[in-house]
């Protein structure tokens, strides 16, 4: 791996593991560990690990490194609880902010949803169900609102990894089809309610498809 000196390419590197879950929840890792895989010095590594820790993505440990964000069912629970509260306000801001160049961004990702979904490619729908999520945050212009809901996305694709794509890869293929299918379904019928201005409906499937994620997770 080439050397890292660049403490936002190492914070992206380190972010992007523990949301994947390339460190396990709960998992010990030394500073030392990380600066010799990246091969990069201990100032980017400790400044990419403070901002990491003001995040709650883990917890630096003096002396030991640092122990990633446990993850367990109750907070997985909480967190889709919290985002059922956030993200319809989110909506209703977005929605009178909507404009011609936000329409066609989120019929393209309407359609990156569909092509995914003919794909059978479970991760990528999920994925981009999330992205649609975090893009009517943005559209909310509310930056607070945005963090927050890009804090909690970033959780909740977590609790896909390690909880939810594990069960569906022990489940028959037609379970986990079947799965992909409600939850892509769910996201073109809010894109279209989005779209047409319908705040109600848009609302009820968005709470729809929370729903079926927090449900579908915490039996996982």
């Amino acid at each position: 791996m080439a050397a890292r000196t660049n403490t936002k390419e190492v914070y992206d590197i380190i972010k992007n593991r523990i949301i994947s879950c390339g460190y396990e929840p709960g998992q010990l890792v030394s500073e030392k560990e990380i600066v010799e895989e990246l091969q990069t010095s201990r100032t980017p590594v400790r400044e990419a690990l403070n901002i990491l820790n003001g995040q709650g993505l883990l917890k630096v440990i003096p002396k030991k490194g640092v122990q990633i964000a446990p993850l367990s069912i109750k907070r997985i629970k909480e967190i889709y609880d919290i985002r059922m509260l956030l993200e319809p306000f989110a909506v209703k801001l977005a929605i009178k902010n909507l404009g011609p160049d936000d329409i066609e961004s989120l019929l393209k990702l309407d359609k990156k949803l569909s092509k995914e979904y003919d794909k059978e490619n479970v991760s990528e729908v999920f994925r981009t169900g999330m992205d649609i999520h975090l893009y009517v945050a943005y559209l909310s212009g509310n930056e607070v609102v945005y963090e927050l809901i890009k804090q909690l996305r970033n959780e909740s694709h977590r609790g896909y990894v390690y909880y939810l794509k594990r069960y569906l890869d022990r489940r028959p293929s037609k379970e986990s089809r079947e799965t992909e299918i409600r939850l892509a379904r769910i996201h073109n019928k809010f894109i279209k309610a989005l779209i047409e201005g319908d705040e109600k409906l848009a609302v009820d499937y968005l709470i729809e498809d929370l729903s079926t994620m927090k449900k579908v997770l915490t039996e996982a």
